[in-house]
C-alpha cells in the first residue's frame, strides 16, 4: 500500500513543534521516517517543504542538510534503510533541474583529501566526549571491553568521519535528528544518551522535547 502524509498531518507537526525551526521540524521527521522504513513520506515531506522556499540556493541547502541527515543516520538505522530513504528524497530533486545541477556542484565531503585517520579519530574523540560528556569515558571502556575493534569504529568512522561533518548539519541538529531516528528503534538507553547530548550541544529543553513528540508521533499515526 503506498503511503502519504496528510497535508492536515503536516501543518500540525508546524504548530505542535515551533521549537524547532522550519528545517529541523522536517529532518526530524524526515529522520523518523527513515528509522520506521517509511520511505514514500519522505517524498511529501521534502516536497513540501521545498515548496515552502523561494530561492534556489535555500532549496539546494536544505536538500543537502537532509541528504547528510539521512547519510549519518546510517550508523543509527542501517544502510539498507538510509538507501529507501534517499531513494524517495532524490526522487523529488529529479523532477527539478535547476536544483539537480546545483547540488551537482557541492564537492565530496569525505574524501581521501579530507581523511587522515589520527585527525579522524581526534575528531571523532572530540564529538564523543561532547555527546557523552562525563560519561564518555565510561561507555567508550564498555564499548573497548565488549570487542575493542567496536569502540575503533565507532570513535574513528562513525563519529569522526561520519556524525562530526558540520558543514551543513551541525552537532546540534545532527542529534536532533539522532532523537527522530531512535524513538522507532524502542532503544531508551541509547535514546537517553542523545537526548542529553543534544542539549550539551545547545539545543533547549524544548528542542528536545519537541523533536520527542514528533517522532513520536509518526511513529504512532499510520495511514
Amino acid at each position: 500500500m503506498d503511503e502519504t502524509v496528510h497535508p492536515d498531518d503536516l501543518k500540525a507537526w508546524d504548530a505542535e513543534h515551533q521549537a524547532l525551526d522550519d528545517n529541523v521540524r522536517h529532518l526530524v521527521a524526515i529522520s523518523a521516517m527513515a528509522s520506521a522504513n517509511r520511505p514514500a513520506p519522505i517524498a511529501d515531506i521534502a516536497r513540501r517543504r521545498l515548496g515552502q522556499l523561494e530561492h534556489l540556493s535555500e532549496k539546494t541547502y536544505f536538500v543537502q542538510q537532509t541528504r547528510e541527515a539521512i547519510l549519518k543516520l546510517s550508523s543509527l538505522v542501517g544502510t539498507p534503510k538510509c538507501i529507501n530513504a534517499m531513494a524517495s528524497l532524490m526522487g523529488v530533486v529529479g523532477s527539478d533541474s535547476d536544483l539537480a545541477t546545483e547540488l551537482a556542484k557541492i564537492p565530496i565531503l569525505r574524501n581521501s583529501a579530507n581523511y587522515d585517520y589520527e585527525q579522524m579519530r581526534a575528531r571523532g574523540q572530540e564529538l564523543f566526549n561532547s555527546v557523552y560528556g562525563r560519561q564518555a569515558t565510561v561507555v567508550e571502556n564498555k564499548l573497548r571491553g565488549m570487542y575493542p575493534e567496536l569502540a575503533e569504529v565507532v570513535m574513528v568512522d562513525s563519529y569522526g568521519r561520519l556524525l562530526s561533518e558540520t558543514r551543513f548539519l551541525d552537532g546540534r541538529d545532527t542529534e536532533l535528528c539522532a532523537i527522530g531516528a531512535l524513538v522507532p528503534q524502542d532503544v531508551p538507553l541509547q535514546l537517553k544518551s542523545h537526548c542529553l547530548g543534544a542539549v550539551r550541544l545547545g539545543a533547549t529543553d524544548e528542542m528536545v522535547q519537541a523533536a520527542l513528540h514528533l517522532a513520536k508521533l509518526i511513529c504512532t499515526k499510520r495511514p
